[in-house]
């Protein structure tokens, strides 16, 4: 079986400190899973400013006190073929990375099989 590739992923939230933990477990869910899992995390502000071509990434998420974002992000990175999708409000305020890194994994896989184009807009 082949190894896979990383997985890039942005985290679009308010300030960063949730984020934070649930980008150092969801990383650790990767890793136990053997697939490397790169993960960037930045503010709403920042995202206007993001240059998605220089800095492509597999998947953008978006922190449920955020996701009125989300529209305008996958404007900018959809024709990219760059995933946007929600956090689970769940997911995040229990920092649940495990199943974090299962959406950004079958997200990632759907995408890359062609099989669903709900995969770049998550629903």
């Amino acid at each position: 079986m082949a190894e896979e590739k990383p997985i890039k992923v942005l985290i679009v939230c308010a300030m960063g400190m949730s984020s934070s933990l649930l980008e150092t477990k969801t990383i650790e869910a990767g890793k136990n899973a053997g697939v490397e899992v790169k993960m960037h995390a930045i503010t709403t502000p920042d995202v206007g400013m993001w240059d998605w071509q220089a800095n492509w990434v597999d998947v953008v998420l978006v922190a449920p006190q955020v996701r009125y974002k989300r529209k305008s992000i996958a404007q900018a990175a959809n024709p990219l073929g760059i995933i946007v999708q929600d956090i689970d409000p769940i997911t995040f305020g229990m920092v649940d990375g495990e199943k974090l890194f299962q959406q950004v994994r079958e997200a990632v896989k759907a995408r890359d099989a062609g099989t669903a184009v709900e995969a770049l807009s998550g629903r």
